[in-house]
């Protein structure tokens, strides 16, 4: 009996599937490959052995398919689109043995353990492999909190449902728990859909997923007493995250920062450890990584960024779209592979934490949560590091998700201004952005009313301070407003901001550390007074390198607030579209 359009509905896919399976076994057809042992061996045959005998595979798509994704929460909110290519997928899955791959998100000892099962095309057996070396087991006879139907296929897919010119190739059922994808073999796609319904998760145990590193480590504050941080770090792609994330200290480390800034880090900073670098569990008691492993931005990596350095070059390492050197071994140049006729600049590595030199075995914090610093690059407002004094701006800041565009996003808009709300607007569904954020500063409010407040940083890693622009008109909800626009030149890496300076890695590392042990000094910002704090003295950091990194060193105090005015009314223009029911409190927070 042939299966029909008419037929297909969010619950009806799932039951369509279960038939397909049992009719097949049912004449001694081999319907599922339940968690095959010789994955590695299979996927072999089509990948690239490297000197260091570590293994690479590249993808069909070297970038997330955000643009051609659709979430649907309900059986009203699906189109002839959507059921066209449900369709095609029953119909594909017919044809061949599926994979099946159980592995969970969240440890053992975590509140948000979930269990994930991927169905993955045979043809992609490097796919599953590098999947569950990231994640924790699971029982492959328990039933799955989640689950995801891979096929890594063009199969002559229909068009979006709002937009005719692009093509459909994911659709997220975050209130049925599965979602579909076609068409792309970037492994980030299976990142990306369990981590989106983990995230719904997080917050449907008591707290809040988030797309942010964690790292957790011991300082000696100025006052010679030991203070225990436990860092969330967010960002979009791109944007420093695992820079930070997954920052490791060793004795060539130390003797860095004691050549450039004259402090001995290892009197001050110890027992740094990695938990994760990616999505975490954000509890008022604690803080729950996601993966066991890490699958990690590699491009322009080098031994100054020790923990992920050592990891990527590990033979314990599993490579995507990684070029060669000329010795045969893993190489993170951007040299050799092109994407788009561009040097590739989206390099990937599953990563063992162990591997980095700084994991002692679990990825969940040992305390609550007590800093979080949101990596917020901008070119025309912004400090190299600000603090954020104020809970609701905090929160606004977070809920502007405010970044530029990297490649490993889109191939559109690179370099470019963009609004991604928590910096997880790709990964957000089933649970407003709104209730995330209400979620996220309750927490704040609940660790200032124990007297162990979470104190909140934006920093400036992978943008500009004092970049030039220009300005232009824009049309807003119908009406037109001035806005400043940057102005960039091209280079062979893509479009680079012209003008002005950033703070380096090292810099804001120095920051971090100073601030984790309240050795900064601060005044109030000029246009937002005590709300937040712009640093003054940064033990590490000269007075004249401050300066550069200030943004009214470049700008007056007029121009600065004619910029601010027109970042604020774009943050709420991208407030209302993102996170629609957000409390005023926040939403207005900025406001002068």
């Amino acid at each position: 009996m042939l299966i029909t359009v008419d037929q297909i509905t969010i619950s009806s896919f799932y039951d369509l599937f279960r038939k397909i399976i049992a009719d097949k076994q049912a004449v001694g057809i081999q319907a599922i490959q339940n968690n095959p042992t010789d994955l590695l061996k299979r996927a072999q045959t089509y990948g690239v052995h490297f000197a260091n005998d570590s293994w690479g595979w590249s993808s069909n798509i070297w970038h997330r398919s955000a643009a051609n994704t659709s979430v649907v929460d309900s059986e009203e909110q699906l189109t002839d689109s959507h059921r066209e290519l449900m369709l095609r997928v029953l119909e594909h899955i017919i044809t061949r043995p599926m994979i099946q791959a159980d592995a969970n998100y969240g440890s053992p000892q975590s509140p948000a353990g979930m269990h994930c099962r991927l169905y993955c095309d045979p043809q992609y057996p490097d796919i599953p492999y590098r999947w569950q070396q990231i994640c924790f087991p699971a029982d492959p006879a328990e039933e799955p909190d989640a689950t995801l139907f891979f096929i890594p296929q063009y199969l002559g897919n229909p068009p979006m449902p709002n937009d005719p010119s692009k093509l459909l190739q994911v659709i997220r059922f975050p209130n049925h728990n599965y979602t579909i994808c076609t068409a792309s073999s970037y492994q980030g796609e299976v990142k990306k859909a369990f981590l989106a319904h983990w995230i719904r998760y997080c917050y449907l145990q008591g707290g809040t997923g988030e797309h942010a590193a964690c790292r957790q480590f011991t300082v000696k504050t100025p006052a010679d007493t030991e203070k225990r941080i436990v860092m969330g770090c967010w960002g979009l792609t791109g944007s420093g995250k695992s820079s930070h994330g997954m920052y490791v200290f060793n004795d060539a480390v130390y003797k860095l920062y004691e050549d450039e800034f004259g402090i001995d880090l290892s009197q001050i900073l110890y027992d740094n450890y990695i938990k994760n670098d990616d999505v975490i569990g954000w509890f008022d008691n604690m803080v729950s990584g996601s993966e066991r492993g890490s699958w990690t931005k590699t491009e322009g990596v080098d031994e100054s960024q020790v923990g992920i350095y050592e990891a990527a070059m590990s033979p314990n390492a599993l490579h995507e779209n990684t070029e060669w050197d000329e010795s045969g071994n893993p190489s993170f140049n951007a040299k050799l592979f092109q994407y788009h006729g561009m040097p590739n600049r989206n390099a990937r590595s599953v990563l063992r934490l162990e591997d980095t030199g700084a994991f002692n075995g679990s990825v969940d914090s040992t305390a609550p949560p007590n800093m979080a610093v949101f990596i917020s690059p901008g070119y025309l407002t912004d400090y190299a590091w600000l603090k954020l004094n104020d809970i609701n701006f905090a929160t606004k800041v977070l809920a502007d998700g405010r970044t530029v565009g990297h490649p490993a996003q889109s191939q559109e808009g690179i370099g470019e201004t963009k609004y991604s709300s928590r910096y997880c607007l790709p990964f957000t569904m089933g649970i407003t952005n709104a209730q995330h954020l209400h979620r996220f500063r309750e927490i704040l409010c609940k660790r200032h009313a124990a007297g162990e407040p979470i104190e909140v940083y934006q920093i400036n890693t992978t943008g500009k301070v004092g970049a030039t622009y220009e300005w232009g008109t824009v049309q807003l909800n119908g009406e037109e407003y001035e806005m400043p626009r940057v102005r960039f030149e091209q280079t062979p890496d893509g479009p680079r901001a012209i003008g002005g300076t950033g703070p380096s890695i090292e810099e804001t590392e120095v920051f971090l550390i100073q601030a984790a042990r309240g050795a900064v000094q601060w005044e109030p910002h000029p246009l937002w007074g005590e709300k937040v704090l712009a640093p003054v003295s940064v033990p590490g950091i000269s007075p004249q390198r401050l300066q550069d990194l200030n943004p009214f060193t470049y700008r007056s105090l007029a121009e600065m607030e004619k910029l601010l005015r027109a970042q604020i009314i774009l943050g709420k223009y991208y407030n209302d579209i993102q996170c629609s029911g957000i409390d005023p409190d926040i939403y207005t927070a900025m406001d002068f």
